[in-house]
């Protein structure tokens, strides 16, 4: 039976304890990508003897970090910190400190006496006031601290830094359980980690395209290792992806109410940069025929969950920062070419029949060159850049639109300039008052446009 805790007590505590559990980073071991720059990332918690005290809990979405375990029961989860000490090497700071700190060594040194520089080695006797007294070969000599213009090591045993203790504060989140507990998984929806799709349609064959699907993994803050993926699709509702969690937000309880006040995050991801997109694929010969890659299999890779789709990807190791090319899958599939023309319509206000367009600029007609087919795949086609190729060139690129499996897919190619449509449209007839109010008071004209098209 699972047993889970939300998170609510929050306390702090500076101290040290007797043999304190070990702070340990926890182990991701799934990683489940939407298309927005958010991922669902569940991480592995071992814990030992009740306890576990833990690092890099992320920054979470509001209301998505979870903690659950399989056995025995969580008793509580909540911030802490230990007070340390922390010694580090650091170089000694000042001229004057060189000198003390090496009194009884050995150094090289140049120093000015009347106008002259002089150059010796001698040890360091003592460091009082604005003297030092040196232990030359010739004797010993008092020198202004102020005419040594330069010291140098001789031998090994000249000091030139020091070591600094100070008191360290170390964060972290303690866990404690009771019974059986082995481990404890944390669950969280946070922000750093996504994909991006596309599509390359090859028409080079009249009558069978070629359809090659692949995702383009953008990791900026994950330490993946060896950890299966999942690439998501579909319209996932997530109100408040925007807002931080209050147990991992590092806010302070006003903070977090006033970002909470301030919106509560709606957005999606924008189509700007698959529609400004565009690549050359560079030119093949005509008698190659490409391997695009993908898996052909209709059963490999993926399963639907509610109303997403999930594409699964085998294990692999990505450190925060990388990027990786994967090739999901290919199918072959029946095609025909649609030549769409939307005509323009121009209602003209003037009361006048016969007034053509009502002297309106004439609107410019388009005549788009689509394909069309069937998704043959048993896993829907996600929002994507799209890139068509015919013997090896890109004859045009455009945005997909969600296309579910077994459906009737459109695919824009390009303006067909060959194509040249023309319209035109008139009013021959206007009766005014026509259509009536149900007190019959007269309430709009009925008017009659007739209209032109020619290809």
């Amino acid at each position: 039976m699972l047993s889970s805790i939300a998170l609510g007590v929050v306390m702090s505590h500076v101290g040290l304890e007797q043999n304190p559990p070990q702070i340990i980073k926890p182990t991701i071991t799934t990683v489940s990508m939407f298309k927005n720059g958010f991922a669902f990332v569940t991480r592995k918690i071992p814990i030992k003897g009740g306890s576990a005290r833990i690092i890099e809990v992320p920054k979470a979405s509001l209301g998505t970090l979870w903690f659950w375990t399989a056995k025995g029961e969580i008793k509580s989860i909540s911030t802490d910190d230990e007070l340390s000490k922390k010694t580090e090497e650091v170089g000694l700071e000042s001229f004057d400190e060189i000198l003390r700190t090496n009194i009884g060594k050995s150094m090289k040194v140049i120093y000015n006496i009347s106008g002259k520089d002089v150059e010796d080695v001698g040890k360091i006797k003592s460091v009082s006031g604005d003297i030092v007294i040196f232990e030359f070969s010739d004797g010993i000599k008092a020198i202004p601290k102020s005419s040594v213009r330069m010291l140098g090591g001789e031998g090994s045993d000249a000091i030139w830094t020091k070591k600094r203790t100070t008191d360290k504060v170390d964060k972290f989140y303690r866990i404690e359980a009771t019974g059986d507990v082995s481990e404890v998984m944390m669950m969280s929806l946070e922000r750093g980690v996504t994909w991006a799709p596309g599509y390359a349609i090859d028409v080079t064959d009249p009558k069978k395209l070629k359809l090659v699907a692949k995702a383009t993994i953008l990791n900026d803050s994950l330490a993946i290792e060896n950890v299966p993926l999942r690439l998501i699709t579909g319209f996932p509702n997530m109100q408040f992806k925007d807002i931080l969690d209050p147990f991992t937000s590092g806010m302070s309880a006003s903070d977090w109410l006033n970002t909470l006040n301030g919106g509560y995050g709606f957005g999606a991801p924008g189509a700007g940069g698959m529609m400004t997109q565009n690549a050359y694929a560079g030119r093949m010969a005509e008698s190659a025929t490409p391997n695009w890659g993908g898996d052909a299999s209709g059963a490999a890779g993926g399963e639907e969950i509610g109303d997403l789709f999930f594409y699964d990807l085998p294990a692999r190791s990505l450190k925060p920062g990388s990027r990786s090319y994967d090739s999901l899958f290919k199918f072959d599939a029946d095609y025909k070419h649609v030549y769409t023309w939307n005509v323009a319509q121009i209602i003209s206000e003037n009361p006048n029949p016969g007034f053509a367009r009502g002297g309106l600029p004439t609107p410019q007609d388009e005549v788009w060159h689509t394909i069309e087919f069937k998704n043959v795949a048993n896993r829907p086609l996600t929002t994507a850049a799209a890139t068509i190729f015919n013997k090896g060139e890109m004859i045009g690129q455009t945005m997909t639109t969600y296309c579910p499996a077994s459906g009737d897919c459109s695919v824009k190619i390009n303006k067909s300039l060959d194509i040249r449509p023309e319209s035109t449209e008139e009013e021959i007839a206007r009766e005014r008052g026509a259509i009536k109010d149900p007190n019959n008071y007269p309430r709009f004209g009925l008017v009659t446009v007739r209209g032109k098209i020619l290809v």
